[in-house]
C-alpha cells in the first residue's frame, strides 16, 4: 500500500513538474525563423518542440527518481501534490531566490556593460529574445532541465559511485555537481555564436560562459540549499533585473 501510495505522488509530481515546463517548451515557437528555411513554418516550429519537449520528460523523470535520494527537492511541488500547504513551503525560498537574482542580475549587467566596447556589432545588435521565451522558458523549464535534472543526475552519480551510496553526498559532490552542470549549462550558449555568423575567438567565448556560468552557480546553490523553486525565482528576478536594464 506505502509503495502504491509512493509510486503515485512520484507520478503526480512528475505529472506537475512537466506541465510547470512545457509553457517554456511553446514559448519558443515565438522564436524568428530564418527566411531560408525550405518548407513550411508550421512544420519546423513543430520540429523546433520535439527535442525539447522530450528532453523536459527526462529531466524531470531524473528529478522525481533520483533527487530525494540525494537531498534535493522541489519543497512547493511536493507540498502541492501531498495536499499540504505550498505557500508555506515556498516562503523560506522566497528570499534567497530574489536576493540571489537580483546580486545575479546587477553582475551580470556590470559585466555587460564593461564589454561593450569589444563585443562585435553582430552579437550587440542581434534581435533580442522575446520576453516570453526568458521567463518561460529560461527562468523556469531550464531550470528543470538543468537543475533539477542533470545537478540532479550529477550528484546522485557522485554519491552513488564516488561515496558508494553512504549517508548524505559530501559538499565536494555538490560542488562538482553544480559546476559541472553550470559549466554545461554555459557551453549550451556557445551555439547561439554560430547561429549569428560570429567567430568562437577565446575572448567571446569567454565572455558567454562567465556570463552564463556565474549565474548557474548561484542557482545551483540556492537549489541545494532551499529547493527547486528558489533556483527558479532567481532565474526570473535576474531576467527581470536584465529586461530593466537594456
Amino acid at each position: 500500500m506505502a509503495e502504491h501510495q509512493s509510486r503515485s505522488l512520484k507520478v503526480r509530481l512528475w505529472g506537475l513538474l512537466w506541465l510547470l515546463g512545457i509553457p517554456g517548451v511553446l514559448s519558443l515557437l515565438s522564436l524568428p525563423l530564418p527566411g531560408d528555411v525550405p518548407v513550411s513554418t508550421a512544420v519546423v516550429k513543430g520540429l523546433m518542440l520535439v527535442q525539447p519537449t522530450i528532453l523536459l520528460s527526462v529531466a524531470v523523470l531524473l528529478g522525481v527518481q533520483l533527487a530525494h535520494r540525494v537531498g534535493l527537492a522541489a519543497p512547493v511541488a511536493a507540498a502541492w501534490v501531498q495536499g499540504r500547504s505550498p505557500r508555506k513551503a515556498i516562503a523560506p525560498q522566497l528570499l534567497p531566490g530574489i536576493i540571489g537574482g537580483l546580486l545575479s542580475g546587477i553582475a551580470l549587467q556590470v559585466i555587460v556593460a564593461l564589454s561593450q566596447g569589444w563585443l562585435p556589432a553582430a552579437y550587440r545588435s542581434a534581435e533580442p529574445t522575446p520576453a516570453i521565451v526568458r521567463f518561460l522558458y529560461g527562468g523556469i523549464t531550464e531550470e528543470l532541465l538543468m537543475r533539477w535534472g542533470l545537478m540532479t543526475l550529477l550528484l546522485w552519480l557522485g554519491w552513488r559511485f564516488g561515496q558508494g551510496r553512504r549517508g548524505q553526498p559530501a559538499v565536494g559532490w555538490v560542488v562538482v555537481a553544480i559546476a559541472l552542470s553550470a559549466g554545461l549549462f554555459a557551453v549550451a550558449h556557445l551555439p547561439y555564436l554560430v547561429a549569428l555568423g560570429l567567430p568562437l575567438t577565446p575572448l567571446l567565448v569567454s565572455y558567454i560562459l562567465l556570463q552564463n556560468s556565474l549565474f548557474a552557480v548561484v542557482a545551483g546553490y540556492l537549489y541545494w540549499r532551499y529547493g527547486l523553486e528558489a533556483a527558479i525565482v532567481a532565474h526570473l528576478v535576474v531576467h527581470a533585473v536584465l529586461l530593466i536594464g537594456t
